[in-house]
Order: structure tokens, then C-alpha cells, then sequence
């Protein structure tokens, strides 16, 4: 019996098993922002740019091979578990700057009204992605294929519903990230010292150089399947 590559599974399941409509990225009388905030959060949850690898392995499931299905869960939780632990080093960061007072205020005073602001929202933040992910690993190391089908991609409402829950931590960590560094950049901008106050510049511009060109990359390259 000849032995399929993945390539190969996935293209023959796709022939044989069409992409619902409602998986599919918006086409008809969608504007281009709804197609790129579709496959934005197909990227954000799942780290490609549509779900057609999400409905190949629940049906090769279907056929009796769970070998894909056990592999995209394990790269889910995977991606899941860093976030947790990234988010939740964050946390701890982020208390610590809001409860203590600075050492040098001369320096860094963080405990002004726009810094603290920053931090202050960037700990609720974070308390909230880290519930979300924590959530969204418990359903995914018990969900089933055949459930994710019915009750997570039923409908078009449910797929947009699953998109926004599964990216929802990463987008709120991130989120709570620029907030806790702007939160120290602005305390160091505010600090008469002009040398402190051109670190700040560079400290910010090379995080978001480094963050647009992996956007750019990501979203520009070409996929292994044809974008559904």
C-alpha cells in the first residue's frame, strides 16, 4: 500500500471533502478588511492563515487516522503553555512595578499618572488572557473532533465565535505587553535625563521593527494549500 505524505492527505481529503462555505475566509460581498482580520485570527489561534488544516484532520479522524488531529492538539497546547507562562512572567512584572515605589524617581517615576495608567491596565490584561488560555487549554486537551465540528465551526457565527475565543490570549497578552512597555518607556521619557530619554527611542524601535517584519513575513508567505 502506497504511503501518503501529509501534502498528499490533505489534498485528498480537500478533493474528496470540500471546505464548507462557512469555513472559508469571506469572499462574497466581503471587504478586504474582513478577509484580513479573518486570516489574522486564524493566525493568531491556530498559526496559519485559514482552517482548511483544522477541518482535514477532523476528517482523516473521521477515516480512522488521528495522527493529525493528536499533532495540531499538541501544537495548540504547546502554543497555549507558552503563553501562560509568558503571560504569567509578565503578571508578576507588572505587580511588582504597581505596588512598589521606585528607587530612583529622579530617573524612572513610574507611579506618574500615564505610566501607571498603562501598567494598571496592563495587569487586568493580563489576569484576562491568562484565564482565557487556561480555559482554552482544559476544552482542548478533552474535545473531540466530531464536537469541534458541530458545536465550534456549525455556522459561520460559530466559526468567527471560536476565531475571536482562540485568540483572544495572545492578542491580550500582546496587547498588555505594548501597554507595560509603554508604560516604563513613557516613565524613562519623562525623566530629565536626555540620555535615558534617547534609550527609550531605541529600546522601542527595535521590539516593533522585529514585530511588523514577522507580520509581513507571515501573512505574505506562500501557503502549502490554497487559501480557503
Amino acid at each position: 500500500m502506497e504511503h501518503k505524505t501529509l501534502g498528499q492527505k490533505e489534498e485528498d481529503i480537500l478533493t474528496r471533502y470540500p471546505l464548507p462555505s462557512h469555513w472559508r475566509r469571506p469572499s462574497v460581498g466581503a471587504s478586504t478588511l474582513q478577509r484580513m482580520i479573518f486570516s489574522v485570527l486564524c493566525m493568531a489561534t491556530f498559526g496559519h492563515v485559514g482552517l482548511a488544516p483544522v477541518w482535514v484532520s477532523i476528517k482523516l479522524e473521521e477515516e480512522g487516522d488521528d495522527s493529525v488531529w493528536v499533532e495540531e492538539t499538541r501544537q495548540h497546547c504547546d502554543r497555549l503553555n507558552n503563553l501562560l507562562v509568558v503571560g504569567s512572567l509578565l503578571l508578576a512584572t507588572s505587580a511588582a512595578f504597581i505596588t512598589t515605589v521606585p528607587p530612583r524617581p529622579a530617573m524612572a517615576d513610574y507611579t506618574l499618572r500615564g505610566p501607571y495608567i498603562c501598567m494598571l491596565s496592563a495587569t487586568g490584561m493580563l489576569v484576562g488572557g491568562i484565564i482565557v488560555a487556561a480555559v482554552s487549554f482544559l476544552v482542548l486537551t478533552k474535545a473531540r473532533p466530531n464536537w469541534a465540528e458541530r458545536v465550534l465551526y456549525g455556522s459561520r457565527f460559530h466559526v468567527w465565535s471560536t476565531l475571536i475565543l482562540g485568540s483572544y490570549p495572545i492578542v491580550s497578552i500582546g496587547a498588555a505587553t505594548l501597554l507595560l512597555a509603554s508604560g516604563i518607556l513613557s516613565a524613562m521619557w519623562a525623566a530629565e535625563d536626555l540620555a535615558l530619554k534617547a534609550s527609550s527611542l531605541v529600546i522601542l524601535s527595535l521590539p516593533l521593527a522585529m514585530g511588523v517584519l514577522f507580520g509581513v513575513l507571515s501573512l505574505t508567505a506562500k501557503p502549502a494549500m490554497p487559501l480557503q
